[in-house]
């Protein structure tokens, strides 16, 4: 059967079947077991699902490490094909770390081994392992997670015939006539390079202070791992303060108890938690290529911590963008990037770790453009107050942004959407100032790909003062003849008129009659002219220059002339009415 033939029966039978949800899990096996404390034993981490087939899987194994410690982790056979970032694990944290990605056609299946981890029993107890955080993720093309569960396993770790020998760094037991003796927790350690017990810092020699009990006679303090340790150096006469020596990474206890005259103080104890170690290198995965047309591409990447863990991720496109910051689990993989023009971008994404270590990681990726829009027609050549049209064609059923600019200002955005054939049009209705003005346009499809700007075209638009003084000469001009050809027509039958006076009196009557609809007449036009010349004059004076003392003495000579052409017309058509 060919791939189109099973593409139609996929979709058939997704069609067809009834609606599941579907489901996959993270799983420890075996779930459970007993150990002897200092043996050793393997768990093996895998996914199931069933249903779906996946791509791509991350979690955070937890584990108590004060009865467990990781002793290996190994790959072999399992299903991940490529790691985005490699397995590790931090005994002081108790946490393993892996994420990694099943190449098409993603794995189904009950039970796909990820990786596992070599434990070493360490302190008799209940030692339960658990997933803290996971993600499951569909290869459906869209990175849906399908995780529905994640399973605990429990393991019974019992004590050795003899228990282990304390380390002699941390224990100098104090002699028996120094038995503790209950005063409170007063000494109130504090740290003002470490102020926070719960966070981590990348200051690696911290100092700490304390309150000295009234008639302090000796301090014993110590720094180590162990968080019930016996403070063995002593200090007489008794000190209040304390800097240590630098420490390696990791989670330190400092222990302190006063003695007074009264005996020993109980021990008080403050924690610390040093990383100066930034998280481990990682890359940028582009699965589809760092080439093409997705205006949002998509890209893998994530790293590990060894003590403090990542806090966040920082990702910047270019030098000029605002870094976009988020937490490691607000950041799915793979991850869409934010949607950028056609061109050549720099992709940055800095990791940094809860002790404010960072590293980074760089990688370049090309968004390629769609063919621009056509343009077709615009309007060249424009007055002030008119409006720009502008017509092409592109892809159908797309967006076209037009862009107005004057110099390198953009005074306008405007937007149409091309009909099926892919033809559009779109009319600029804001008002354009005299001057030379540029536009383009740029096109996104449906599938959300861009185009670049089309080369910018020219619009010259002229001022309307160049139009609008010869427009009123002209129409003056023009009803001003037709006022003197009705004048010459009212001469003309005034000559004939009084030839027939005596021998036609009907004739006489009748010209009596087109004498008072030529007065009529001549009135309506003068009242025209003279509102059409007003329309102008308003025109004129709304422009934004002040009229020149030539151009004011004009209109006002132009009035003048107005009506003393109404007058002599009005008189004359009387004085051929009285004949």
């Amino acid at each position: 059967m060919g791939t189109f033939y099973k593409i139609i029966f996929s979709c058939a039978f997704l069609a067809l079947a009834p609606f599941s949800a579907y489901a996959a899990s993270l799983n420890f096996s075996p779930p459970s077991g007993s150990y002897g404390v200092g043996s050793t034993f393997s768990v093996n981490v895998s996914v199931g699902s069933s249903n779906q087939a996946m791509n791509a899987a991350s979690g955070v194994v937890s584990f108590p490490w004060d009865k467990l410690e990781v002793v290996s982790i190994s790959k072999q056979g399992s299903i991940i094909s490529l790691w985005t970032a490699e397995p590790s694990f931090s005994n002081s944290q108790g946490t393993v770390s892996f994420e990694g990605i099943v190449l098409n056609p993603g794995y189904t299946g009950a039970s796909g081994k990820i990786l596992t981890i070599t434990f070493k029993a360490r302190g008799a107890g209940t030692a339960n392992v658990s997933f803290s955080s996971g993600s499951i993720l569909a290869n459906d093309g869209t990175g849906t997670n399908i995780l529905d569960g994640m399973r605990v396993a429990v393991f019974t770790l019992t004590a050795a015939d003899a228990a282990p020998a304390p380390k002699s760094s941390d224990v100098a037991p104090a002699p028996k006539s120094e038995e503790p003796v209950s005063m409170g927790d007063a000494l109130g350690i504090m740290s003002v390079t470490h102020p926070d017990q719960e966070e981590w810092y990348a200051d690696n020699t911290p100092e700490f202070a304390w309150n000295l009990p009234k008639g302090a006679l000796e301090v014993r303090t110590l720094i180590g791992t162990s968080p019930s340790a016996t403070p063995s150096v002593s200090y007489v006469p008794a000190i209040a303060k304390k800097k240590t020596d630098e420490l390696p990474d990791g989670t330190y206890y400092f222990s302190l108890r006063v003695r007074t005259a009264g005996g020993w103080s109980p021990v008080s104890r403050y924690r610390v938690n040093i990383d100066t170690t930034p998280p481990k290198p990682f890359s940028i995965t582009f699965p589809h290529g760092n080439k093409g047309w997705d205006p949002q591409p998509v890209v893998f990447f994530n790293t590990t911590d060894g003590e403090s863990g990542v806090s966040h991720y920082e990702i910047k496109i270019g030098e000029d963008d605002k870094p976009l910051r988020s937490a490691p689990e607000t950041f799915s993989n793979p991850h869409a990037l934010p949607e950028r023009a056609p061109g050549n971008y720099t992709l940055l994404v800095t990791a940094a770790d809860r002790a404010g270590n960072v590293r980074t990681a760089s990688s370049e990726f090309t968004i390629e453009g769609i063919d621009p829009p056509t343009i077709t027609y615009y309007t060249e050549t424009m007055e002030e107050g008119d409006i720009l049209k502008i017509r092409g064609t592109t892809y159908p059923n797309s967006d076209v942004t037009i862009h107005v600019r004057e110099g390198d200002v953009r005074i306008s955005e405007e937007y149409a959407r091309s009909n099926p054939e892919g033809d559009f049009v779109t009319v600029i209705t804001q008002g354009l100032d005299s001057g030379t003005y540029t536009f383009t346009a740029r096109v996104k499809d449906d599938r959300g790909a861009q185009s670049v700007d089309t080369l910018p075209l020219t619009v010259s638009v002229k001022s309307v003062k160049s139009k609008l003084l010869p427009g009123i000469v002209g129409s003056t001009l023009k009803y001003l003849f037709a006022a003197i050809l009705i004048l010459l027509i009212l001469g003309g039958l005034a000559w004939v008129g009084m030839r027939v006076r005596l021998r036609v009196p009907r004739t006489i009557v009748r010209m009596r009659r087109k004498v008072r609809e030529a007065d009529r007449t001549t009135a309506r036009a003068f009242k025209v002219l003279r509102e059409g010349v007003a329309r102008h004059v308003t025109r004129l004076k709304k422009t934004k220059r002040k009229l020149t003392k030539e151009e004011m003495g004009f209109l006002e000579e132009l009035k003048d002339k107005l009506e003393e052409a109404e007058e002599v017309i009005t008189r004359e058509i009387k004085d051929i009415s009285k004949s």
